[in-house]
């Protein structure tokens, strides 16, 4: 047997969740909420499973889901999408990405990433014999030098994955951003991959700047998105893609052959939910005061907290209590603090570990309090 990921081991999120498991201590670490979903979103669900969408959906998505999908994004971003030609339903974002590169890359072909960078990108990119470019972000507002973007494209270039608002630095893209991307890839043969999860968990006044309102990227723009972060319901892994029409079409041919489709009664209470009851304002407000709770709490600590100008990420650092790497700083605040935190290391390719870890603010406010509390002793 060849393995081809040989180079990773365990996910860092599942290895701290497991330590504050073992050390009954705070998990800020993974990015799941520990409050409860909107019993009204519960309910939809369980009535779609009473009225009978316990069979297969259809594999690009069940229709009702993709009307709504269409309304949100031409109310939030003013993009008419053509759902049944442009947009998929998969189980989860993460599924979405992985099939992405599949469609898009062959082996040779390079990749663009920004680091840090969400764990899933680079072995997805290898594992169909991509090579990663890896560009640094620049702390501590993590921005991108577009000259070093530059001077790594090549006419091997065949994607470019950015993930706005990014996790795990906070740090979310302005227009300039986005006008170098497009003089980037204009008439070039190259895609842009846009992880946009946390699209409506944006603090900035401007609000969240997406790769659908530009008209001129989106003949190159494969937009993924989540409802487990904006319903709080990570665990149903219900994500969508809307990609240009030569990409859903290899997209979906490999969908058809691995995951088929995604849970239809889920599909069918997600698209009633959004139509009767989701508020991305009201959203947005309660991860402010969550997130303003953090940064206030710590002023007077020894921590320093990283801009957050979107996601429910901070990023914090910790050189004014310990010279330890970020994995071994990780693992002893766990094991005697009791709060689990993310390790900044691993979302780099290469050796770099800058003294910072990712807090997740998804969390009821007593769990927060108490877990700063505890940080504050530190």
């Amino acid at each position: 047997m060849i393995d081809k990921l040989s180079r990773y081991g365990a996910s860092i999120f599942s290895t701290m969740t497991g330590l504050a498991i073992k050390h009954n201590a705070i998990n800020l670490a993974q990015g799941f909420p520990d409050f409860p979903v909107d019993p009204r979103l519960i309910e939809l669900v369980n009535k779609a499973m009473v009225d009978g969408y316990n069979q297969y959906a259809r594999p690009i998505g069940a229709p009702d889901l993709h009307r709504e999908i269409e309304s949100l994004i031409f109310g939030n971003y003013g993009r008419s999408i053509k759902g049944e030609e442009e947009l998929t339903i998969y189980p989860g974002a993460s599924t979405a990405i992985y099939i992405a590169v599949q469609a898009i890359i062959n082996p040779g072909d390079e990749v663009i990433i920004f680091e840090p960078a969400y764990e899933c990108y680079a072995p997805a990119i290898e594992i169909f014999g991509g090579i990663v470019k890896p560009i640094r972000l620049r702390p501590p507002d993590f921005t991108i030098d577009w000259e070093e973007v530059s001077s790594v494209f090549s006419d091997k270039t065949r994607l470019i994955i950015l993930n706005n608002p990014h996790n795990p630095t906070a740090s979310v893209w302005n227009r300039e951003d986005f006008e170098a991307l497009s003089g980037l890839v204009d008439e070039r043969d190259c895609y842009i991959l846009a992880d946009e999860v946390y699209e409506f968990i944006n603090y900035t006044d401007e609000g969240h700047l997406s790769i659908h309102s530009h008209e001129h990227l989106r003949e190159k723009a494969v937009a993924v998105s989540s409802f487990g972060k904006s319903l709080h319901v990570t665990g149903w892994r219900m994500g969508y893609c809307v990609a240009p029409v030569e990409v859903t079409v290899a997209m979906r041919k490999i969908n058809q052959f691995s995951v088929f489709c995604g849970n239809h009664a889920v599909q069918k209470g997600i698209a009633d939910y959004l139509r009767l009851y989701f508020d991305s304002a009201k959203l947005r407000k309660e991860f402010m005061i969550k997130r303003d709770l953090v940064v206030d709490m710590l002023v007077a600590s020894k921590w320093k907290t990283l801009p957050c100008n979107g996601s429910y990420f901070i990023m914090m650092d910790y050189s004014g209590i310990s010279d330890l790497p970020s994995k071994e700083f990780a693992e002893w605040m766990v094991s005697k603090n009791s709060v689990a935190l993310i390790p900044c290391s691993p979302f780099y390719s290469d050796t770099y570990d800058p003294k910072l870890v990712r807090l997740c603010f998804a969390k009821k406010e007593q769990t927060l309090k108490e877990a700063i509390e505890k940080l504050c002793k530190v």
